[in-house]
């Protein structure tokens, strides 16, 4: 399926139905409705690669190494592309709304250090500018003032992000069955991209992270 004609209906019951009872045993009889909104996303990817790059389609199955407290599965379908400079634009279905962003969810320490340096300075005013008409996502947002600025700051508010990105969100509905959410998609990437060019310029991409050391499969010498 390369041609993206919408989702079903089916599609956005299966995530609602996920989210309400997401065990193995639901995923075991129903696994296989998620093709109805699996597939129709690796469709719309497929006609944002030309324009975007590649988009890597997320898969149902949620990476417990490390955080074995979160659901097994996810409750959503999304892709992610990435830009020149590593910033993420992503686009994400859930059982009520569809969602495209662009940004970064949250800066590592490096990032966070060349942002907050940018914002201080001319280049502040520009983003500022460029962030007017876009609904900034605020969830990592600090609730106080950043070490080493004052809270009369003229951009204190750009400055206590923790990350920043632009989210649009559209409501479920009858357009999904429709090639509608492929042109809400590329025009929400397209009026983001001032806002990627300025982070790719002024933050740049994240830290790569160094694989963690795998224990030793020598014995210990008996005392």
């Amino acid at each position: 399926m390369t041609t993206f004609e919408g989702w079903p209906g089916d599609a956005t019951a299966f995530l609602a139905e996920i989210a309400a009872d997401n065990t193995r045993e639901f995923w075991s009889v129903h696994g296989h409705r998620h093709a109805a909104a699996h597939a129709p996303m690796r469709a719309l990817a497929a006609e944002l690669e030309p324009e975007f790059g590649p988009v890597r389609v997320l898969r149902p199955y949620r990476n417990r190494r490390f955080r074995p407290d979160v659901p097994p599965y996810r409750t959503d379908v999304g892709g992610v592309a990435r830009s020149p400079g590593g910033c993420a634009l992503s686009v994400v279905l859930s059982a009520g709304a569809l969602s495209a962003s662009a940004g970064h969810w949250s800066f590592d320490g490096r990032q966070l250090r060349c942002y907050r340096s940018a914002v201080d300075g001319p280049a502040g005013d520009e983003l500022a500018l460029l962030l007017a008409g876009h609904t900034v996502d605020r969830g990592r947002a600090l609730r106080g003032t950043p070490r080493g600025f004052r809270a009369d700051h003229p951009r204190i508010g750009l400055l206590r992000h923790g990350g920043l990105q632009v989210v649009t969100s559209w409501p479920v509905g009858e357009w999904l069955a429709t090639r509608e959410p492929l042109e809400r998609v590329r025009r929400a990437w397209r009026a983001a991209a001032p806002v990627v060019v300025w982070l790719d310029a002024h933050v740049g991409p994240p830290e790569p992270v160094a694989p963690r050391p795998r224990p030793s499969a020598v014995p210990e010498p008996a005392g």
